[in-house]
């Protein structure tokens, strides 16, 4: 016969599940910020390491658009700052939701401990 975990138990692990894949969503995101952030930055070398009379041009939805170099790089730098604090939003909440996952992991942890070896012996 199989044995149904509490409902205490069952609610928490759900619970537990849903932090689990929200976590890896939010880690998948910042992980997408922390390289676009790094492209920025790499691109933003290059065209620092450019000389002033390179014409330089953008991509604006299909079409490759003539523009100034302080334009581009103005942009960039703007598309930066914004990534940097998506970034840090995005570490505060999954610092939040890694500490609620563990805390959950220690709980039912401590819920099964109890009933975990109770069928076993027979």
């Amino acid at each position: 016969m199989v044995e149904r975990l509490p409902p205490e138990v069952e609610a928490k692990y759900t619970k537990y599940i849903k932090l689990r894949d929200t976590l890896a969503a939010v880690t998948q995101e910042r992980v997408t910020i922390e390289t676009t952030i790094s492209e920025i930055d790499d691109v933003l070398g290059k065209i620092n390491r450019l000389s002033q009379d390179i014409e330089l041009y953008k991509i604006v939805g299909y079409v490759m658009v003539k523009s100034s170099r302080d334009d581009i790089i103005n942009e960039l730098k703007s598309r930066r700052e914004e990534l940097e604090l998506r970034l840090k939003a995005i570490k505060s909440q999954e610092d939040y939701l890694r500490r609620e996952v563990d805390r959950l992991t220690g709980e039912l942890k401590a819920l099964l401990g109890g009933t975990g070896g109770a069928g076993a012996g027979g």
